[in-house]
C-alpha cells in the first residue's frame, strides 16, 4: 500500500504530540523502605504526600511483592516509579475504597468506590517504572451480575438533572472502580507499568489534558475490562503500548446522553501510535459515550493480531448526539476479527433514550489490511445526520464470507481502492 497516503496523517500528528506537555517533576527522590509481602497503602500514601509537600519528586518502590489495602492516592508534582520486580497487589476488599470520590461512570457524573490509583485535581504526575500493578478482580468480579439497578439509577439521576453530588453510590451498588484514574488533571505520565485482572476499565484519563501513555502493557480479559478510555481529555499521546483485555483495547468516550451534553467537553487532538492489540473485544473505538463529541484524531501503526468483534469502531445510538469529526486513521494490520473490520453504527443498542442524534463527519480510513473479518463492513448514518465526508481509501480486506452487514444512510462515502475476497468493491456495489 502506498506510503504517501498516510505521509500528511503523520505530518498533522506531529505537531499535536509537539505540543503535549510532559510533567514537570523535581529531581528529588525518596525510595520506600518496605518488605516482601508487606501492606504498603500507609507508607506508600504519606511517602506521596511527603513528597509532593516538599515541593514534588519521584518515590520510588524498590523489587519484591506488595499488599496494598486501598486505594494510592497521587499527589502534585510527583512521580510514582514501580522497580522493575515490583508486584502491588490490591486488595479485593471493596469497603476499602470508601469514602465514595467523584468520578464517571459509563459516561454518568456520580460519587463512587475510590480507584485503585486516584490522581484527583493535580497537574505534574507521573505513574512509571516497569513495576506491575494487580486488581483484585476476584472479588470485583461478583459484581456484574448485581450492579444493573444501580446503573439503571444513575441514568435516571442523569436524565432528571439531579446535582453530581446528590448521586451517591458505592457501597452496596456494586459498580466497580476504574484501575488507574487521573481526574481533572494537567500534564499526566503513565509510562511502562502493567496493569493485570483490573475491576473495571484498566486505565481512565477523566477531563484531563496532556496526557502522555507510553510502553504501558495491558493484560486483563474480564468484562469491561476496557484498556485505555480516554473520557472528554484533550492534548493525549498513547505509543508503544501492548494489550490483551476484555473490552475495546483504546477507546474515545465523552459522556453520556443529557449527562454527556451538560458537561459539554469533547475528547479532542489525540493520537494513537505504534501499539499492539493482541486479543481484545474490539480495536480501537469511539464510543458509544460520545455525547460531548470528539474530533481531531490520528491512529496510525497499530497492529491487531486477534479481535473477538469490530476492530475499527464507531458506535452510537438515538439519544446520545454529539459529533465525532476530523477522525485519521491509516496504516492499520489486522490480523483475525470476529466481527467487522469497519464499523460505523446510529443505532448501537436497542433502548434509545431521545432523539438527539450522532453526526459522524470528516473521516478517512487508510491504508488497511485485514487477513479475515466475519463481515467485512458495517456504514449507518441516520436520516438527520447521513454519513458525511467519509473516505475508505487503500483497504483491503483476504476474506470476509459476508460484505456488509448495514449500509444505509451514507451521505457522502467514498471507496477508492477497496478490495474484499480478492474483488474491488465499490460503495454502490456493497
Amino acid at each position: 500500500m502506498s506510503e504517501n497516503a498516510t505521509r500528511k496523517l503523520r505530518l498533522e500528528s506531529e505537531e499535536i504530540c509537539r505540543a503535549i506537555e510532559l510533567p514537570r517533576i523535581p529531581e528529588r527522590e525518596i525510595k520506600i523502605e518496605v518488605t516482601d509481602f508487606q501492606d504498603i497503602a500507609g507508607v506508600l500514601n504519606d511517602a506521596l504526600l511527603q513528597c509532593s509537600g516538599a515541593g514534588g519528586g519521584k518515590v520510588i518502590v524498590p523489587p519484591g511483592r506488595y499488599r496494598c489495602s486501598g486505594p494510592v492516592k497521587m499527589q502534585q508534582a510527583t512521580e510514582l516509579h514501580l522497580s522493575e520486580g515490583c508486584f502491588i497487589k490490591f486488595s479485593p476488599a471493596p469497603s476499602l475504597y470508601l469514602p465514595p470520590v467523584s468520578t464517571r461512570w459509563g459516561g454518568v457524573e456520580i460519587i463512587n468506590y475510590s480507584p485503585m490509583s486516584y490522581g484527583p485535581n493535580i497537574t505534574d504526575a507521573a505513574l512509571t517504572g516497569k513495576g506491575v500493578l494487580s486488581g483484585g478482580r476476584e472479588t470485583w468480579g461478583t459484581f456484574v451480575e448485581l450492579q444493573t439497578p444501580a446503573r439503571s439509577r444513575s441514568h435516571t439521576l442523569q436524565e432528571s438533572g439531579i446535582p453530581v453530588e446528590e448521586r451517591i453510590f458505592g457501597e452496596g451498588c456494586y459498580m466497580r472502580p476504574s484501575m488507574v484514574q487521573f481526574h481533572r488533571c494537567e500534564r499526566v505520565l503513565i509510562e511502562d507499568i502493567t496493569c493485570v485482572d483490573a475491576p473495571l476499565w484498566v486505565i481512565h484519563p477523566l477531563f484531563s489534558s496532556h496526557v502522555t501513555i507510553r510502553g504501558v502493557y495491558v493484560d486483563s480479559m474480564y468484562v469491561c475490562n476496557d484498556g485505555i478510555d480516554v473520557d472528554s481529555c484533550s492534548d493525549v499521546l498513547i505509543e508503544k503500548c501492548h494489550f490483551r483485555n476484555g473490552d475495546d483495547a483504546v477507546v474515545v468516550k465523552s459522556g453520556r446522553d443529557a449527562d454527556g451534553r451538560r458537561v459539554n467537553m469533547p475528547s479532542r487532538r489525540i493520537v494513537v501510535r505504534e501499539c499492539v492489540f493482541h486479543e481484545c473485544l474490539h480495536g480501537f473505538a469511539i464510543g458509544s459515550e460520545l455525547s460531548g463529541g470528539a474530533e481531531d484524531i490520528w491512529v496510525y501503526d497499530i497492529r491487531m493480531e486477534n479481535i473477538r468483534m469490530q476492530a475499527i469502531s464507531f458506535k452510537s445510538c438515538p439519544g446520545r448526539g454529539g459529533v465525532i469529526q476530523n477522525i485519521h486513521i491509516g496504516d492499520i494490520e489486522i490480523g483475525r476479527t470476529g466481527d467487522h473490520a469497519i464499523s460505523i453504527v446510529s443505532e448501537y443498542v436497542d433502548k434509545f433514550i431521545g432523539d438527539e442524534r450522532t453526526c459522524y463527519r470528516n473521516f478517512e480510513l487508510l491504508n488497511i489490511h485485514c487477513s479475515y473479518a466475519e463481515n467485512g463492513f458495517h456504514l449507518e448514518g441516520s436520516e438527520a445526520f447521513p454519513l458525511e465526508n467519509i473516505l475508505i481509501s487503500n483497504v483491503v480486506v483476504d476474506e470476509a464470507p459476508v460484505l456488509c452487514t448495514g449500509k444505509k444512510f451514507t451521505g457522502t462515502l467514498e471507496f477508492r481502492n477497496v478490495f474484499m475476497n480478492g474483488k474491488e468493491i465499490t460503495c454502490s456495489s456493497l
